[in-house]
């Protein structure tokens, strides 16, 4: 593991691992910018991983985020800036964004995970009521589907 001065970002680097232990072989994790070993650029515009779904030749980013718990109710998953720079890089790169939640228990077991298409995510609080329909079960492997565009 590498040597992170902060702990959050070992946290993070903990729930990465466990993100990209969940896509199986029909999976190729392209690019995997780590939180503390980031240069500014590419922590100002790029998802934390970039995933391509070999059978439909999909590209996407996937935006990690794990909580130990809820703020006053609600998931805190970014800071208020950071939703219009996923934004910016799906405009930039005509790639959807996911954000996966991990909540709870740990970094590499967490309780409970989302699977949130980013313009679902469009504030940096979210209600896990409005999330139901994107929770999934966080040792579950990751499936795409095509047709609809949804990674779950």
């Amino acid at each position: 593991m590498p040597d992170f001065t902060d702990p959050t970002h070992t946290l993070g680097y903990e729930f990465e691992r466990h993100v990209i232990a969940l896509f199986g072989k029909d999976f190729k994790v392209v690019t995997w910018a780590q939180d503390g070993l980031r240069s500014r650029q590419e922590i100002d515009f790029n998802p934390d991983l970039i995933v391509e779904h070999l059978p439909s030749k999909t590209v996407f980013g996937v935006e990690c985020k794990f909580r130990s718990k809820l703020f006053a109710g609600n998931i805190a998953w970014a800071k208020e800036y950071q939703p219009q720079k996923y934004q910016r890089y799906v405009a930039r790169t005509g790639h959807r964004v996911f954000i996966v939640i991990g909540i709870g228990g740990t970094p590499s077991s967490p309780d409970y995970m989302y699977c949130i298409p980013l313009w679902q995510a469009k504030f940096n609080f979210l209600n896990p009521d409005v999330l139901k329909r994107y929770r999934r079960n966080p040792r579950r492997m990751f499936e795409y589907d095509k047709a609809s565009g949804q990674l779950k």
